[in-house]
């Protein structure tokens, strides 16, 4: 998972690379010459243009628009990527999508051959990805020329891999990127006969594992002593007679044996919190009712999100203005069964630091737009995303920060949380965390169809008029939680049963709003 950078940290450029910029003109043109080069000839030009003439210009703004949008030019080049390639992909068919629903509706595309735009796609693609492959080249000859520090044979540490896979090449590459150069692997082994002979980031497979006592044996009579031998994090290849095997065979030669990630010191300390930790306290299994409601919970959130689409819009285009981009923002919360995910909204609060990295005063953050952003709860539709992934529910307690969950977070994280529930219809901001965490373990208990759309139509009510604190809900979910707690220190599990009587039924009409 890769996170987004802060508010105050994400420098966006809109700005367009001159080579990108070239292939956005050049690749409509092209597609034309390519299909027919007839389609070319100006006609009545500049008096009428012609329909081919339209399509290029629609085309290249959309290309440019589609650049700009997916940051084509943020991206370097000499870094480039297949996570890059398929930016670039996308970006593409976005602006052929684009200028064709645009001519279809006005034009119905006359004059232009239907295979244009798809030509115009590929092109384009080919085009951009061509310029960031030949300055990727470029960089690497110029890497090449560039003078290294002394690289002398005996300065280097020597090391054979054991298993090929992806993690075993960018280690190869990367080993082969530091100046002064430290490492350098000479040869890897794997357990696949037909890898036998074969390279990987150049470095030749020359046996299977059970060779790696030859294997250091015969560099030694070329000069060349192993110092270490990299075992690859998928040892699922190895059985454990082989793998002590290798050991014995490196040890009785004096070369140690240790896991990739030990050599490139990419072992992870044990976190402060874990996800653990925070399910320390008593955890239930979650009603049946939630696991049935999954279902329609993608179903609506889906249909919600296209229907709040242009909304969306307009609410992300007044953020841009009121406090700049990006336009999202998003936090790491903790979910069902303590899983962490990234709750995303839209941004209401200016960045916490300047430019310069100087803290921001509190006051200044929230504008008037922001404030009524919140209280309209429009800030709440990008989680509907997160409920058609399945880290959220609609409905449900709301997801926490580590630092705040409560002393017994089992009950609360046995269920999805949700993007509103009992607690923010009965008080939201207004209630204390001991309360609001009753109100939701109170919900969990309790959850049934009725009350969640009881809980549907208090949102629209607070969307409307503004939180409320409901005393009596609170009160009495505050008096529930310590009875059944009381009840379970006294009699253990089974007095969960004998608290059911206090059911969801005949406390609704009393309790709701």
């Amino acid at each position: 998972m890769r996170l987004a950078s802060p508010a105050s940290r994400d420098r966006i450029r809109f700005h367009i690379e001159p080579c990108d910029l070239l292939w956005a003109i050049a690749a409509s043109f092209i597609a034309l010459a390519l299909r027919d080069p007839a389609l070319l000839e100006p006609g009545g030009f500049p008096a009428e243009i012609p329909a081919p003439y339209q399509f290029a210009l629609l085309s290249t703004g959309c290309a440019i628009l589609m650049i700009v949008g997916f940051r084509l030019s943020d991206h370097m080049g000499q870094f480039f990527s297949m996570r890059d390639a398929w930016a670039i992909c996308a970006a593409s068919a976005c602006a052929v999508a684009t200028s064709c629903v645009i001519l279809f509706t006005f034009t119905r595309l006359e004059g232009v051959p239907r295979s244009t735009p798809l030509i115009f796609g590929l092109v384009l693609s080919a085009g951009v990805i061509s310029s960031r492959v030949a300055t990727r080249l470029l960089h690497k000859d110029a890497q090449r020329e560039r003078p290294r520090g002394s690289d002398e044979p005996a300065e280097l540490r020597r090391v054979i891999v054991i298993g090929v896979d992806g993690f075993v090449s960018a280690a190869i590459k990367l080993t082969d990127c530091l100046s002064p150069r430290t490492t350098q692997i000479v040869a890897a082994l794997d357990g696949r006969a037909f890898l036998a002979g074969r390279k990987i980031a150049g470095v030749s497979i020359v046996g299977g594992p059970r060779d790696i006592g030859a294997v250091i044996d015969e560099y030694a009579v070329h000069g060349v002593y192993v110092d270490q031998v990299w075992l690859s994090e998928d040892k699922g290849f190895l059985p454990s007679e082989l793998v002590d095997e290798i050991i014995s065979q490196c040890e009785a030669r004096g070369v140690a044996i240790v896991g990739m990630s030990e050599a490139l010191n990419l072992i992870s300390s044990p976190p402060a919190s874990s996800a653990a930790d925070v399910e320390s306290g008593q955890k239930l299994e979650a009603p049946i009712y939630f696991e049935r409601k999954r279902l329609f919970d993608a179903c609506v959130a889906s249909l919600l999100f296209v229907l709040a689409l242009p909304i969306a819009l307009c609410v992300a285009y007044v953020v841009f203005l009121d406090v700049g981009a990006p336009i999202l923002f998003w936090q790491q919360r903790i979910g069902r069964n303590g899983q962490k995910f990234l709750l995303y909204k839209f941004r209401t609060y200016r960045a916490p630091f300047d430019k310069n990295g100087r803290p921001v005063a509190e006051e200044r953050r929230l504008s008037s737009i922001g404030r009524m952003i919140r209280a309209t709860r429009l800030d709440e539709i990008p989680q509907l995303y997160n409920v058609i992934l399945g880290h959220m529910s609609l409905i449900g307690p709301r997801p926490l920060l580590p630092h705040d969950q409560p002393d017994d977070p089992g009950r609360r994280l046995s269920v999805r949380p949700g993007v509103t529930g009992w607690a923010q219809i009965n008080g939201g901001t207004a209630v204390t965390p001991e309360e609001k965490n009753a109100l939701d373990v109170w919900y969990i208990k309790h959850a049934c169809l009725r009350l969640d759309l009881e809980i549907a139509i208090g949102t629209l009510l607070v969307a409307l008029t503004g939180e409320k604190l409901n005393g009596r809900a609170v009160d009495h979910a505050i008096g529930w939680y310590r009875r059944e707690f009381a009840a379970v220190a006294a009699f253990g599990p089974k007095a969960e049963e004998a608290l059911r009587a206090d059911s969801f039924e005949g406390l609704e009409e009393e309790y709701s709003v």
